[in-house]
């Protein structure tokens, strides 16, 4: 086969190649990053006004969905950096602990924000990455916060939550602290430590 026929056949099929994993790309996921948020917020508001559930079920089912929309196996991989690749047979022991943690620290305090509004504002989708921004309105004073997200299987979930203008990021504020603790003691024994809280 003549050589200009052979490009032109290579140009056409990559253009194919480019325009169907295009195509398949964007209909993996079932919904946009904003969409999925939303799709959490829409699930959380309805358990939160039904009557007949008690407070101890709205607060654990609360609980469980906003956990749900996390990957905390993505923050635990971007929390240690390092520390990670270095402790892979403890990785998922990590992630355990470290899941139950944020659940008690973070989670178990916003189910309890009763006058808490939450409103999606914009999204901005970055290559595999998006970034939701959202309104939150509590007892009258408003804040910018920002999701941070990716795709995990045909979904979107996230990884870090940021302040208006960067000011606090969950994944800033988890990697100080654990690293100044890895400076002076072993990975066993930030487990342990974290554990500890657990309880």
């Amino acid at each position: 086969m003549e050589p200009k026929k052979c490009k032109t056949i290579l140009r056409c099929t990559m253009v194919a190649c480019c325009f169907l994993l295009g195509v398949v790309q964007h209909d993996l996921f079932a919904e946009t990053p904003i969409q999925a948020l939303e799709e959490t917020l829409d699930r959380l508001q309805a358990i939160s006004r039904d009557p007949g559930l008690g407070e101890e079920i709205k607060t654990a089912q609360v609980r469980d969905i906003i956990v749900d929309r996390f990957d905390f196996k993505e923050m635990s991989k971007r929390i240690l950096g390092p520390h990670w690749e270095q402790n892979i047979e403890k990785q998922d022991e990590f992630v355990g602990v470290f899941t139950e943690f944020t659940k008690r620290t973070y989670f178990n305090k916003i189910v309890k924000i009763k006058s808490m509004k939450v409103r999606c504002l914009d999204e901005e989708i970055q290559g595999s990455t998006a970034k939701v921004i959202t309104s939150i309105d509590l007892s009258g004073d408003e804040f910018k916060v920002k999701f941070q997200m990716h795709p995990f299987g045909s979904a979107w979930k996230v990884y870090d939550v940021l302040l208006e203008n960067d000011s606090f990021s969950v994944l800033k504020s988890y990697r100080t602290q654990f690293h100044w603790i890895l400076k002076a003691l072993s990975f066993d024994e930030l487990l342990h430590i974290i554990r500890a809280k657990n309880l």
